[in-house]
Parts: structure tokens; sequence; C-alpha cells
């Protein structure tokens, strides 16, 4: 592990500012990368940090100027209506379960965030799941094809649809043949498209959810030149009424929005539309093509048998095991020449790109790359075995397991016990083990495994997890 990240600050002040100072290139959300705010805000950051006021309207009852932004953005992303989340997609995804009805069959995607799975257990509402594509000896993660929920809505006779597109690798889903197969068969289509926020903006980029999905939730701040958390939720033509969104929101949103966050998401939108989206592509298939050149290293073009419908081409995704390293020691090795990245699995690096970045820092990356050893005599292969989307046995709702009795035990004496939270890697944040489900020892084995080799883990503290508290046990375990 990189001895940088153990550093302790005497406080967060002092964290960010040795951050800003150190200048490094931001291959990472959000999307402004500290530079596209720039000339929006000046001396009125404390001056513009106020509350709900006779004239600056109210999210959660909007009749002035939130009514009006939300309208525009609505426009842009070809909504029935749009509404403003603060609380980052994490709210918006929650709150499009909670919109759903008490008899709603929910099929979830297993490569969901997990504030789906936190959602599925606020709503108590009855969940299954469908795993997407994955490419076992690649480690790659696809997407769910028409064919794949075809063949789900006709065995669980769900009634609504969860999907990610894009995924953390900037892979799309074909959501208009989604959309057609779950509208045929009568269910609703949700999709968290968290990372695909800017792609109304250029054709060069992916298609646009409007019109398509039911209701669809973007992060701004991940790509967009908006403040981290700012965020929204996008409603179309459905069963589902604006008002009943409007309920489920404020179910888990704050009471007290912060207006900065609001006014940075009314400013992305309007700056989007003025950023070049189309030659940032170009820079970075243009990249793509340096980056491949030099030994070792790859990136992912069409990835065939994937259900990938398309590909955010200005999401860097580069193979770095045939250069000798995981994803995790590439990372850790170009953090220590001032290139921070979106996120490393075992295999590979992810970077987020924007129309802000710094020209200087693709030539920096490109020199770190080349200047990165080859471990000819290695082939890199990540511990543990790809166990990414398995299914579990389950043997507890997610709402029974999540609001059970509990305890804490240590994560590697927890074989044939049932978890009580959402168990996986993060980032990207997806479950490996969801609340209800019981836990298999090569479960086990694969994120000790990945977190030895500089993986973090969610829903693991310390080495210990909560499991469901068993009828009759006497242990000396703390509960919860």
């Amino acid at each position: 592990m990189d001895e940088r990240k153990n550093k302790k600050c005497e406080s967060l002040q002092e964290a960010l500012g040795a951050y800003a100072r150190e200048d490094g290139a931001r291959f990472h959300m959000p999307g402004h990368k500290g530079r596209g705010l720039a000339g929006f805000w000046r001396d009125e950051l404390p001056l513009w940090d106020v509350t709900e006021l006779s004239n600056t309207d109210n999210l959660h009852a909007p009749e002035g100027a939130i009514a009006g932004a939300q309208k525009r953005m609505a426009e842009v992303y070809g909504a029935k209506a749009s509404f403003f989340v603060v609380n980052g997609s994490t709210n918006a995804v929650q709150a499009m379960i909670l919109a759903l009805e008490n008899d709603d069959t929910l099929l979830l995607s297993r490569d969901c965030h997990h504030s789906a799975v936190s959602g599925a257990a606020l709503r108590g509402i009855k969940t299954r799941y469908i795993s997407p594509r994955y490419d076992q000896n690649r480690g790659l993660l696809g997407m769910i094809t028409p064919e794949d929920l075809d063949i789900a809505l006709e065995e669980t006779q769900a009634t609504a649809v969860l999907i990610t597109s894009p995924n953390v690798y900037g892979f799309c889903a074909d959501v208009a043949g989604l959309a057609e197969t779950a509208h045929k068969r009568g269910a609703l289509l949700l999709v968290d498209s968290a990372h695909g926020a800017h792609y109304p903006f250029s054709n060069a980029l992916p298609s646009g959810l409007g019109g398509i999905a039911d209701l669809f939730a973007h992060s701004q701040h991940k790509t967009m030149d908006a403040l981290t958390q700012a965020a929204s939720l996008h409603l179309g033509e459905c069963r589902i009424s604006e008002e009943r969104v409007r309920r489920a929101l404020a179910m888990t949103e704050t009471t007290s929005p912060s207006y900065l966050l609001m006014t940075s998401l009314d400013w992305s939108v309007y700056i989007a539309q003025r950023r070049d989206w189309t030659g940032q592509v170009q820079r970075c298939i243009e990249l793509e093509t340096k980056i491949e050149s030099m030994e070792g290293y790859s990136v992912f073009h069409d990835p065939l048998g994937l259900g990938v419908a398309e590909r955010d081409r200005t999401r860097l995704v580069i193979d770095v095991t045939g250069r000798g390293y995981t994803g995790y020691e590439a990372q850790a090795q170009l953090e220590k020449s001032g290139i921070y990245l979106e996120m490393a699995d075992a295999r590979r690096l992810v970077l987020i790109t924007t129309p802000n970045d710094e020209p200087s820092w693709y030539e920096h990356l490109l020199d770190e790359l080349e200047k990165l050893p080859i471990h000819k005599s290695i082939i890199a292969k990540p511990n543990g075995e790809e166990i990414r989307f398995i299914a579990n046995k389950q043997r507890a709702s997610i709402r029974e397991a999540v609001f059970s009795k509990t305890e804490i035990l240590a994560l590697n004496k927890a074989q044939g016990r049932v978890s009580a939270e959402p168990i996986g890697i993060y980032p990207p944040g997806i479950a490996l083990i969801m609340p209800g489900e019981e836990i298999e020892q090569r479960a086990i084995d694969y994120l000790t495994a990945q977190e030895k080799d500089g993986g973090s883990l969610f829903g693991v503290r310390n080495g210990n997890i909560f499991v469901m508290k068993e009828n009759g046990e006497t242990n000396a375990a703390t509960t919860a």
C-alpha cells in the first residue's frame, strides 16, 4: 500500500490544502476538476450560502427560481420533469425505489450501487436479482441485454427493473431495447445513470435517456461543472406521478438543501451546452492510441459478448497487466508522480476526463506510463477467484436482514452466516454479497485477496462485518 494513504493530517482543511497545493493531474470526479467553476464564484461563495427565503424558493415545494431551473433541466434531458438532488445519486436511486408501489416486485441488477440495496431495504419491496454479462477471463463487467431481461421478467414476473448504465468503465446498455422489453411485459425501467449526465451534450457521446427510461438518475458532479453531491432525478411518461417522486425524495433528502449545490447544478447544465465535448472525445481517442503504442498497455474498444451497446470515450480504461502490474499497484505508482485516478481494480486503471482537463495532464500521464518499469518476468494475475456475480443463497429478504438483530463477526469466520449489510469493493461500490445472503468461503477469500492487493472494502470495518444474529446463540459476540 502507498505510504501516503496512511499519512495523517491535523485537519480536513490541511488535507485539502495539501492536495490543492500539489496541483496534480485530476483524472477523477468531480467533473469541474477544480477549474470549471472559475469565473462563476468569486467572493459570492459565503454570501450565497443561504436557506429558504421568500425570494430563494423551496426545493421540496418549488414555485420560483428552483422550479424554473428544474424546468430548464428537464428540457435538456428530455424528461417530463426533473428534480434537483443535493444528496447525490445515492438519494436519487433510493427515491426511484421509494416511489414504487407496495405490490411491485423489483428486479435489481447485481452490479447496482449499494444505495439501491439501501433503497430496497427502506422500501421493504420484494426484490429479485438479474446479473449483467461478465467476462470471467478478463474480469470485465458488461451489461444486461434485452434478451437476458426478457427471460428474467418471465421467471420473476417483476413489475420494475433497476439497471446501471453506464457502468464505471463507461460501458452502456441497449437502454432503448431494455425499455421496449420491460414495457412489453408491463414493467417500469429505472436507470442509475450517475456517470452519464454529460451524454446529451454531444452526438459523439452515448445516447441520452430522455423519452426512453421511466425514471433515471444523473450525478452532474461526476463529469460536469457541479459541486460534489449535486445530482438529479428525471421522470418519464409512466404510471408514477411527479408528486409521488417529490414525496419519495423528501423522505430521505435534507430539509435544509445547500443553495450552493443547487446553483452549481443550474450552472452545470448551462455551461455543458458550451463545453467542447466532441473535441474531448477526439482528444481521448488520440490519447488511447498513444497509450496502446506503449508495451504492455491496452484499452477497451468493443467488448464483444458483453451486451455493450455504446462506450463513453471520455472514460479511459487502461489494462496494465501486460506491463506486469495490478491496477492497484499501477495506481500507487502514478499517485507518487501527482497523477490521481478515479479508481483502479485488479487489472486496470479508470480515468475520468472532461473538457476542463489541463492538456499538460495528458502529457504527464503519458510520460509516467512510459516510465513505469516493465516486469517482464511477471504476469500480473490478481489474487483470488473472480466471483463478482455469484448467485448466493438467499436466506432472508433485504429488509429483514438490514433491520434484524445483528452481531459483529470477523469476516474470515463468517462462512455460512447471513450478511446484514451489502459487502463489496469500493470503488465502484458493487456488492458481492447482498443483505440476507449466505456468506460463502470463496467470497471471503476473494474479498480478502482484493484487500491484500490494494482494494478497499465496504461493509467491512477493521476486518469485521455485521451478520444476522442466530436464534439461541450464547456466544460473546457484540450485538448491535
